[in-house]
């Protein structure tokens, strides 16, 4: 069996399946997880058991990330860090808004579950990802949608407003550039103004000359 194996044919075939499984998911591989044999409301409920948070991040990153932090999938990464994002975007958001006293209510477990299906979005199967037999506890609409309250309507406050910032900051670039133009275009003419013709040194001149002593 070792032999076939290494035969070009067994190659060829291995490299296929390979890059098969590598196609799945936008390329992003094969879903692994950590959780085992054990469901993903027996790992949420363990958390609730401890007294930490029991929210769909934290069961996904429960179930996907390694005790080093590092994820054993690559999308559940790329969803970690754009919670993140969300999350630091909304403390910011607040200090903007609250100048003299940093006021933030933590969210709530039902918040955190609306932000994390907005990031992780819904698959065309009507499934979230890293939330396992956890899915009837997405709040589902009777066309099969999901549904979005209060937290998720600031997800997209926040994303119209980092492009707003970012379309402002584009203009200022812009309109500084100009002005640097024409402060370099002033400056030409006032110096091609201010070069008069250069003033002439009188020739002819006498010069003496020591004389020798005649011996």
């Amino acid at each position: 069996m070792e032999a076939y194996w290494k035969t070009p044919k067994a190659k060829d075939k291995s490299e296929k399946a390979r890059a098969s499984r590598l196609s799945k998911r936008g390329g992003l591989g094969a879903h692994c997880h950590r959780a085992g044999s054990r469901s993903y409301v027996k790992v949420q409920d363990v958390l609730k058991a401890n007294n930490e948070d029991s929210s769909f991040i934290a069961v996904m990153r429960k179930t996907h990330q390694k005790s080093d932090g590092t994820f054993v999938d690559e999308k559940a990464r790329l969803i970690s860090e754009k919670y993140d994002e969300y999350m630091l975007e909304r403390l910011a958001h607040i200090e903007s808004s609250n100048a003299d006293v940093l006021t933030m209510e933590p969210l709530t477990i039902e918040e955190k579950n609306e932000i994390y299906v907005k990031v992780a979005e819904i698959s065309k199967q009507g499934r979230v990802f890293g939330v396992g037999s956890l899915q009837n506890e997405v709040p589902m609409t009777l066309d099969g949608s999901p549904v979005f309250t209060q937290a998720t309507e600031q997800v997209e406050t926040f994303n119209v407003r980092v492009t707003e910032l970012e379309t402002k900051l584009q203009r200022s670039r812009d309109e500084t550039l100009l002005f640097q133009k024409r402060l370099e275009t002033m400056e030409k003419i006032l110096l091609s103004g201010s070069a008069g013709p250069s003033a002439s040194t009188p020739s002819g001149g006498t010069s003496t000359s020591s004389q020798v002593p005649m011996g």
